[in-house]
């Protein structure tokens, strides 16, 4: 039974092409064969192991929930194979790892530490993407992300790294929330909800009057005078000790967290050696 299951590499390669791709004309781009080439070896994996793993669409192919489960096997199995023939040939795999960062996170948090995790592990080559909100990991060939939510990534394994805890701010002069504008992230949509329910106010919260992409963008906002702000104070330090922006309350649990996230069943030693260091670094980093 195990045999037969086995695909052979053609067909697997196919596969994983048209799951990163999702499409069969881009993967057969991809892969330097015909189109009918690549549906062929992929309609073969399907008789093979006697499940549909691709709807064709007329634009786009999309993977069932029985082909993406598979193709998470079938990546790991790929690179596994990769990294095998490079150690059969006597050379040093690279271990690169392709990490999708928060902007401000990424920038204000995470690149003044990331010295130390090149000195414990020199082996290992970063690549850095910026992304918001959650996204096809295996599609787009991203290792791991750094994401700020509430742990509902399906089909990833997530790991907390720290609790968010936020206040409201705004530009020096302005002493109370009553009567000003609020500011709101995109990424955010029941924050200022949240926080007024938290705080146990009366009424019902403000509604926003602008909402921002990134934290440094509403940060900006806010020391500008548009408005009120609410914010995870960790990520916004440097305006804070420089007074450009002023807290209006203590901080209290948005309900959101920073996970590391990697894709479910993907085995990679540089994933697992980064996420080993970074909770070890918010393990110890005051913030939490």
């Amino acid at each position: 039974m195990q045999r037969r299951l086995l695909p052979n590499t053609p067909a697997l390669l196919a596969f994983d092409a048209v799951a990163r791709t999702g499409s069969f004309t881009a993967a057969a781009r991809d892969l330097s064969l015909t189109q009918g080439a690549v549906s062929r070896q992929v309609a073969q994996l399907e008789g093979q192991l006697g499940v549909s793993l691709v709807v064709r669409g007329a634009r786009a192919a999309t993977l069932t929930e029985a082909g993406t489960a598979y193709a998470r096997h079938a990546r790991a199995a790929l690179e596994m194979l990769g990294q095998g023939a490079m150690e059969a040939l006597g050379q040093a795999p690279a271990r690169g790892l392709k990490l999708a960062i928060l902007p401000t996170f990424g920038t204000r948090w995470l690149m003044p530490r990331i010295p130390r995790f090149v000195r414990r592990h020199p082996e290992v080559t970063l690549h850095f993407a910026t992304r918001i909100g959650r996204f096809d990991l295996l599609a787009e060939g991203v290792d791991a992300a750094i994401h700020s939510g509430r742990g509902d990534w399906p089909g990833a394994r997530m790991t907390l790294l720290m609790d968010e805890r936020v206040m409201p701010v705004a530009a020096p002069g302005v002493t109370a929330l009553a009567g000003q504008p609020v500011l709101a992230l995109n990424s955010r949509p029941t924050g200022w909800a949240d926080w007024w329910a938290a705080t146990g106010r009366a009424g019902s919260a403000p509604a926003p009057v602008m909402r921002f992409e990134q934290i440094s963008t509403l940060a900006q906002a806010a020391a500008a005078g548009m408005g009120v702000a609410l914010m995870p104070a960790f990520l916004i330090r440097p305006e804070l000790e420089a007074g450009a922006l002023v807290p209006l309350s203590g901080e209290v649990a948005s309900g959101y967290g920073y996970y590391f996230v990697e894709p479910e069943g993907r085995v990679k030693p540089a994933v697992a050696q980064f996420r080993d260091w970074i909770v070890t670094e918010t393990d110890r980093d005051v913030v939490v």
